[in-house]
């Protein structure tokens, strides 16, 4: 396969406190093989943890589904019990292209010191689903000092949207977004991480839901976050997982951050008429900030996109990834394309816990045969975590718009040595394609 090579992109890398550093017994775990869940709900991962003192942990899981029927499925995190997590839920029952998707599921629970359990849990509703190989469980004992976990506590009024006032290039107007929960980052200084995570569904008319987070109620620049989409629609899914990721940098303090939801705002460019979607966001749905106390935190933009002339509120910030030939300026299909690059420096006294999440949207093309895009990463080179997998269907299914997504825990004999290390999220698509395309939104974030 022919491979591309990018210059390095704008990146952020922060170490702050040379003793600081996520706690001893963090965990990552990934599954072997794929593993079939028959009609009920099964453990996919579990581990064990061991709290010397009382501490906040984060969880997170990065992984991909397929159906074996007509069924839908979900997948949760557990300690001792209690469901800590959203749920990353999808519908397959009445798509007319049922695919193989990405999910994504996070959450954090303050314990007390002393040995707790942690379990990864797969469902399946109807009929068998496959949970895929190297779908993930992440278990950080962080050093952030302050974390919060907000949940929606039932799903939503039914969200509708006219954007036609805010079109690319714009913030969002008040009128075009809601924001669904908000929380206390309690930063008295320093960076803040915000991962957001949910599921919505249909409600009224089809079209395709947007979520992302907000800073102060203010939308940030596409350099600080990642929006969520997915077609909600009977040629994708009428229910789906939604997730996005935040790195704001020098953020005021004492900053709140917002889950929010808008719908994609396609009236300008791409058409002469608004997005009609009408749609919930679904009870369980997740808000996770961690701030106070990072030892590393940074985050990789993308390398061939230039957000300083485009601006900062963009939303079809597309960068190609792989043609059939169809567009000669774009790598042909097979080529592994780094959509996010940055440095992730580890100072002495630091024991190389490290947090990595890569996030973005694939965008096909009514006219693509269809075929399989991936997203993964690598660390000085090798491949490394779960693997982000869309399967697109034929024409005219092709075209719907999906969030993607893949982590990795550097812990145990895998933590990163002291010293600066590359870290890259890297695309792929493999098919029929005219111009399969990610986004630019902050695809690569880092924490202990």
């Amino acid at each position: 396969m022919k491979r591309i090579t990018l210059y390095i992109g704008l990146a952020v890398a922060l170490a702050v406190g040379q003793a600081s550093a996520a706690m001893p017994g963090s965990r990552y775990l990934q599954l072997a093989a794929d593993q079939l869940v028959q009609p009920g709900t099964a453990t996919l991962l579990s581990s064990d943890i061991e709290l010397s003192a009382p501490g906040w942990v984060y969880v997170q899981s990065d992984g991909r589904y397929f159906p074996g029927g007509s069924s839908a499925a979900s997948a949760y995190i557990t300690i001792n019990g209690e469901v800590v997590s959203n749920d990353s839920y999808i519908d397959w029952r009445q798509s007319t292209s049922a695919q193989q998707h990405s999910f994504n599921v996070i959450g954090a629970k303050y314990l007390p010191a002393g040995r707790h359990s942690v379990v990864l849990a797969g469902q399946a509703i109807g009929s068998a689903v496959n949970f895929g190989s190297a779908s993930n469980l992440s278990v950080l004992i962080t050093s952030a000092g302050s974390v919060t976990n907000s949940r929606l506590p039932s799903d939503t009024a039914q969200l509708d949207f006219n954007t036609v006032g805010s079109p690319e290039g714009m913030a969002l107007l008040a009128k075009d977004r809601k924001l669904l929960m908000t929380a206390q980052a309690g930063n008295p200084g320093g960076p803040i991480v915000a991962m957001a995570s949910g599921r919505a569904f249909d409600w009224g008319t089809y079209g395709d839901g947007m979520m992302g987070i907000f800073l102060n109620e203010q939308e940030p620049g596409i350099e600080s976050m990642t929006w969520s989409i997915n077609d909600i629609f009977i040629g994708a899914e009428t229910q789906a997982p939604f997730y996005s990721q935040g790195l704001f940098v020098n953020p005021p303090a004492y900053s709140s951050v917002s889950f929010v939801a808008s719908e994609s705002p396609y009236y300008q460019p791409q058409d002469a008429n608004t997005n009609n979607v009408k749609y919930k966001f679904g009870a369980n749905s997740r808000l996770v900030t961690l701030s106070n106390g990072f030892g590393v935190a940074g985050k990789g933009l993308n390398p061939g996109f230039n957000y300083a002339a485009a601006g900062p509120y963009r939303r079809f910030a597309y960068v190609c990834v792989g043609t059939n030939g169809f567009s000669p300026s774009c790598p042909s299909v097979g080529s592994e394309v780094v959509i996010g690059e940055g440095q992730v420096c580890i100072p002495q006294g630091h024991n190389g816990v490290v947090l990595f999440s890569t996030k973005s949207r694939v965008q096909g093309d009514t006219n693509d045969g269809g075929g399989s895009v991936f997203l993964f990463l690598k660390i000085d080179g090798q491949q490394v975590g779960s693997l982000g997998t869309q399967q697109l269907g034929s024409k005219p299914n092709s075209v719907s718009t999906r969030t993607i997504s893949a982590s990795y825990l550097s812990a145990g004999s895998s933590a990163l040595g002291t010293g600066c290390h590359t870290v890259q999220a890297v695309a792929q698509a493999l098919g029929d394609f005219r111009h399969m395309s990610f986004n630019a939104d902050m695809p690569l974030v880092w924490f202990d």
